[in-house]
């Protein structure tokens, strides 16, 4: 048996669900790195504009 492939965690389509699309992910990462909304950790400020690619 390989530990990796038996390991606890989530299932192929409990992931797909939670992280299934682009928009997804970054929703989950931006509330992991400020779970109380962006906040600049050099001065503070709460203001900030996002980049994104087009498409």
């Amino acid at each position: 048996m390989n530990r990796i492939q038996f390991q606890q965690g989530l299932s192929l389509p409990a992931f797909l669900k939670q992280f299934g699309t682009e928009t997804q992910c970054e929703m989950v990462l931006e509330s992991a790195r400020w779970p109380e909304g962006f906040r600049c950790s050099h001065c503070g400020e709460a203001r900030h504009y996002v980049l994104r690619q087009p498409a």
